[in-house]
């Protein structure tokens, strides 16, 4: 692994070289255009001649300045291009399970929110090290060439900064690789508790997790916070370096003012300078923990990249080999033994209980596993049909095609699985057996475009009858042309022909954002910190200024120690105010994100990640930077303009006007020519950032499919225009930050004219409050929105009435965002005890009537009474945790209940299984859904809602864990597209009858 300040970002970013060249050659201009600057400045105050000089420096700098900043950032937004493009490309060629192990919470952070950092990395750090390496050289040239004895003392503190800097860059660099395991930590945790959001909502449990997010969240602050500290250190040592080795400078051009060895302009020209030899170094020592968190991102992604895998060949033509296939799953092998051959026309059912190796079969077909022994190969493009579909794209229509660009059948494919209507839903909308259809719509697609092989894992698992034999048809109809390889517990009937009822558009919630306090203690130490900065300048010139007049030496102690003074405190106070105004945005964030979580526990929304990952950290990023520098600037701009009138009123007149001019102009000039680039930027963000983790999750499909490289060249092409819009915002505030340099530059040529040093001097030192000022309203409407967002309206609702029956007159149930309702006019009574069969075609409203049934959704109209309900969901919703905190989601439980719960939900040899730590990935379908009812059983409720249970069973065992409900002796409603189980149940409710439509 490269180390060093560039880090490994010269070779995997052609960026970030041509980056070096461009600002390398414009720091050098810069350098001369300073010493240009100071030796008018000095001449203008001393003599009055030079103003034209002082003027083409002035405008030179501010050109240079613009240059800078807009190179800088048109390098980081293409390095974060390369870079993911890298990540993602090298991510998919190393497979789902790998992603899985890696976990796509922390690999989608890596590829957003770590790459992000990249941006202070290149706007802030890389021009500082830069001119460091150019400025301090030719500053300190100019001044040996004028005063030998400053560039000695130069020459002797200036190596100390670098040391400084590398000592403590050395100690905080395993705390910034633990903040960035933090951070992913902080997103995987995150994910997990969403994942089982709607569970824990229904046990009752949810709202008690906002002080575990408030948990997760302090752990975080405190992991940063601890680097920061460190990395602020740095910042403040390098400070009070640099400002004592300036107050040593000033008093020494004094004292040799005072016995004539040097004149007033060559003191001014020192003064001037000297800042600049420690400046690019300090700079770039504060700037370099900004760049510790890109680096880090940069050396781990590297770590991806560099891996060597061996790619797997497809072989041409249309066949499966299984030859005494086995794979040591955790208790043994499945599949054990088991060896087929299929081709084109031929349909091969995998046969076996839940958990006996058929989705390890189908990951060993694709590729994703190795198999332990025997052999398994394809010859042939794939299509393939998982047991829990995901997708990349918003729509069905454009998931499929991405698999299949310029399909014209896209529709004639939808028809044969009755998903013409579906096309064009958000898939986020659909229901699970919709999914499915989507699914198998794909796969189909893909064999009509040429795929030879067709694996399929149950894919009628949670479709209605009639459906699933429409299904059925249309996959031995693609068996004519394609090897299928199918596992499946069902026995198909056909019944009457499906209809559908829900219609959803986009989901809409009234998102007002409210004020966002202002840090004021970090606010006041700023202003403290800017006024000590300016004070200190001031001093110094006033210093050598007296000193000029050849006092008696006594009488300069004063201005020495307040010099020495202001030096110290600048630092310090600088220090005091980042440590506070960090603490107090991160606290801030905490609290937002606690009161998140209890508004998407209300809404059940399904962008929570990105809410309490992604836009708090932008709230959490953007408090600093658009709420605290206008208080800085303002106090900042006041006290210099008050101590101005003290000296020459019209000078204060002078400078007030131009600071005023300079805080309206720049921030509008930076607001007018981005062009709202920068709210476009943080959606375009947020846009890649959900796209990403859709990319992640959806690994499996899209590269069984062959759709990863299309999925990548798309995401790159919104790369692409991320990166001109960063142009476009640097542009603008490179414009600003150049009309504050104008202005700042203007103030000291006119005070220059009065032959006042400290008037000449001063203004120039308010540049530094004033820049961070058109950033800052760039920003505002960014942080607006995420204030937003995380801040939506979500009432809450009234405690409906409670009983033991199910009670339901006049209902109407419509989701948000929908057409018509669901169910309309629906009459239901259910007394204790009865087991209740709900059958209908997919998308008719059974899950429709669950979320009312759970509370998630509130009756439009009607009479309403529910008892408790317990819940065993379609995606059981576990998370990567132990069986027994699986378990332990629906309340606290002891072992033996724990036990007991696993033999009734059909799962015996589980009971002695409790500490096994479990993925969602690493269990079977049916293993799964039985933990999740075990989970359910467990809690203490009336009725007990599941929603296919059997879905991925055998008949055999659903049958054996229908048995055991009926002896629970609780209210059972049970959604199944079973007929022998609907037969068996007490009563049946149809919704897909026209009295329920």
């Amino acid at each position: 692994m490269k180390r060093g300040p560039l880090g490994a970002l010269p070779q995997l970013s052609r960026n970030a070289r041509r980056a070096l060249v461009g600002v390398g050659a414009l720091a050098f201009l810069n350098a001369l255009a300073l010493v240009a600057q100071a030796v008018a400045l000095a001449s203008v105050i001393t003599t009055r001649e030079g103003l034209p000089l002082l003027a083409v420096a002035i405008l030179a700098r501010a050109g240079l300045s613009w240059a800078t900043e807009s190179a800088a950032a048109r390098a980081a937004a293409g390095a974060k291009e390369e870079l993911r493009t890298q990540l993602l490309a090298k991510s998919f060629e190393r497979g789902p399970g790998w992603i899985a192990d890696r976990g796509t919470a922390e690999l989608s952070v890596l590829a957003t929110k770590g790459l992000d950092a990249l941006d202070a990395y290149f706007t802030r750090y890389l021009p500082a090290l830069v001119t460091a390496v150019i400025v301090p050289p030719l500053a300190g040239a100019w001044i040996l060439f004028t005063d030998w004895p400053s560039a000695v003392l130069i020459a002797v503190t200036v190596p100390l900064i670098p040391v400084f800097a590398a000592l403590i860059g050395w100690y905080t660099e395993k705390r910034v690789r633990k903040a960035a395991d933090v951070t992913e930590l902080l997103s995987a945790q995150l994910l997990e508790l969403l994942r089982a959001l709607p569970v824990l909502t229904v046990f009752g449990r949810a709202k008690q997790q906002a002080s575990a997010v408030r948990q997760i969240g302090e752990q975080h602050r405190k992991a940063t916070m601890g680097t920061l500290r460190i990395a602020f250190l740095s910042a403040l040592v390098l400070e009070i370096a640099a400002s004592l080795s300036v107050a040593l400078i000033a008093v020494g051009v004094g004292i040799r003012l005072v016995h004539g060895d040097m004149t007033l302009m060559t003191a001014l020209v020192v003064l001037i300078l000297a800042p600049e030899c420690y400046l690019p170094l300090r700079a770039a020592g504060a700037a370099h923990h900004a760049s510790e968190d890109g680096l880090e991102a940069v050396r781990r992604v590297a770590e991806v990249v560099d891996h060597e895998d061996k790619a797997r060949p497809r072989l041409p033509g249309g066949s499966v080999h299984v030859d005494n296939l086995r794979v040591l799953r955790r208790d043994g092998f499945a599949p054990d033994g088991i060896s087929f051959d299929v081709r084109p026309g031929e349909i091969h059912r995998l046969e076996g209980a839940s958990g006996a190796g058929k989705s390890t079969t189908f990951q060993v077909l694709l590729g994703f596993l190795e198999p332990t022994d025997g052999t398994a190969f394809v010859a042939g493009d794939i299509a393939y049909v998982p047991q829990k579909p995901a997708f990349a794209a918003a729509t069905p229509r454009a998931e499929l095609e991405l698999t299949v660009p310029g399909a014209e059948d896209i529709e004639q494919v939808a028809d044969e699985v009755v998903a013409v209507h579906l096309l064009d839903r958000q898939i986020t909308d659909l229901s699970t057996g919709e999914r499915q259809r989507v699914a198998v719509a794909r796969a189909l697609l893909r064999v009509r475009h040429g795929a030879t092989v067709l694996l399929l894992d149950e894919p009628t698992a949670h479709l209605d009858p009639v459906t699933s034999r429409k299904v059925d048809k249309a996959i031995k109809r693609a068996s004519d042309t394609a090897a299928v390889v199918l596992a499946s517990h069902r026995e198909k009937e056909a019944t009457d022909d499906e209809t559908f009822a829900r219609v959803v558009t986009e989901e809409t919630q009234q998102e007002r954002p409210k004020r966002l306090p202002i840090p004021w203690k970090g606010a006041g130490l700023g202003i403290l910190a800017a006024v000590a900065g300016i004070a200190l300048t001031a001093l110094a010139a006033h210093l050598i200024a007296r000193a000029a007049e050849m006092p008696p030496i006594l009488t300069l102690s004063v201005l020495v120690v307040g010099v020495r003074t202001f030096a110290l405190s600048k630092g310090v106070l600088r220090y005091i105010e980042r440590l506070v105004t960090h603490d107090e945005t991160f606290r801030l964030a905490n609290d937002l994100r606690a009161e998140l979580w209890l508004r998407l526990v209300r809404t059940q929304r399904r962008d929570g990640l990105q809410r309490l990952v992604e836009d708090v950290d932008t709230v959490r990023d953007l408090v600093p930077r658009v709420l605290v520098p206008p208080v800085v600037a303002i106090g900042a701009g006041i006290a210099t303009t008050v101590l101005f009138a003290f000296i020459d009123p019209v000078a204060a007149l002078t400078l007030g006007g131009l600071l005023l001019a300079a805080g309206i102009a720049a921030p509008a000039v930076a607001v007018w020519t981005e062009r709202r680039a920068s709210t476009k930027l943080a959606r375009g963000r947020r846009r890649v950032a959900r796209e990403t983790i859709n990319a992640l999750v959806a690994a499996p499909d899209l590269i069984a499919h062959d759709a990863h490289h299309r999925l990548l060249a798309q995401l790159h092409a919104e790369d692409v225009e991320l990166a001109g819009q960063t142009r476009r915002q640097a542009f603008g505030t490179g414009a600003a930050t150049a009309i504050v340099l104008l202005a700042t530059g203007a103030a000291a040529l006119v005070c220059a004219t009065t032959g006042n040093p400290v008037l000449g001097l001063v203004p120039l030192a308010l540049a530094e409050p004033l820049a961070a000022l058109p950033l800052a309203a760039q920003q505002r409407r960014a942080l607006r929105e995420a204030s937003a967002r995380l801040q939506f309206d979500a009432p809450v609702r009234p405690e409906l009435p409670r009983g033991k029956r199910i009670r339901l007159e006049n209902v109407d149930v419509r989701w948000p965002g929908a057409t018509e309702p669901t169910l309309r006019d629906l009459h239901l009574t259910i007394e204790p005890g009865t087991h209740v069969a709900i059958v209908g075609p997919s998308g008719s409203g059974k899950s429709t009537l669950f979320a009312l049934l759970l509370g998630f959704l509130p009756p439009e109209r009607g009479i309403v009474e529910l008892p408790r309900a317990t819940w065993c969901p379609q995606e059981p919703m576990l998370v990567s945790t132990t069986v027994r905190e699986n378990l332990r989601m629906s309340g606290q439980h002891d072992d033996e209940a724990l036990k007991e719960a696993l033999r009734k939900a059909c799962l015996p040899e589980w009971v002695d299984r409790l500490d096994t730590v479990i993925r969602p990935d690493q269990v079977s379908g049916g293993e799964a859904q039985r933990l999740a009812l075990a989970r359910a059983l467990l809690h203490d409720a009336d009725v007990v809602l599941l929603d296919e249970p059997t879905a991925h069973l055998d008949e055999p065992t659903a049958r054996r864990l229908l048995r055991q409900l009926r002896q629970d002796g609780r209210t059972v409603l049970h959604i199944t597209h079973r007929p022998d189980e609907a037969a068996r149940a007490d009563l049946v409710l149809d919704l897909g009858t026209p009295a329920y439509r």
